[in-house]
């Protein structure tokens, strides 16, 4: 089943955007993230996978109102497993807003890497 969710972001601190559920995949297609305040701020994106972290994007400066997206036409996705999660961290005193559209799926079995 396919499914979007937006979030307004807290400033600051890591914001958990999604957790796959148990016996679940999730296959993110877009995520879209936006600096909705003024001035130049950064965000930080961070996949959680099996005790391991993976910043994805660090330190990426959003002037006001720009936005940044991965996969969507572009064609780019991952591949989530269950109990991965997904954090957003933006600056502090910023403003942004995302949105994360997804697949969720059965578990599939799993392989070792």
């Amino acid at each position: 089943m396919k499914y979007s969710h937006g979030n307004e972001l807290t400033a600051g601190t890591d914001n958990t955007i999604i957790t796959v559920p148990a016996g679940c995949d999730l296959i993110v297609t877009y995520l879209y993230i936006k600096n909705k305040g003024s001035g130049s701020k950064d965000i930080d994106a961070t996949w959680n996978h099996n005790g391991s972290s993976t910043e994805f994007i660090k330190g990426k400066g959003l002037n006001s109102k720009e936005t940044l997206t991965f996969g969507g036409e572009a064609g780019a996705f991952l591949v989530m497993k269950e109990g991965d999660t997904l954090v957003l961290t933006p600056e502090a005193n910023s403003e942004f807003v995302s949105l994360l559209s997804f697949e969720l799926l059965p578990a599939t079995p799993r392989l070792h890497f």
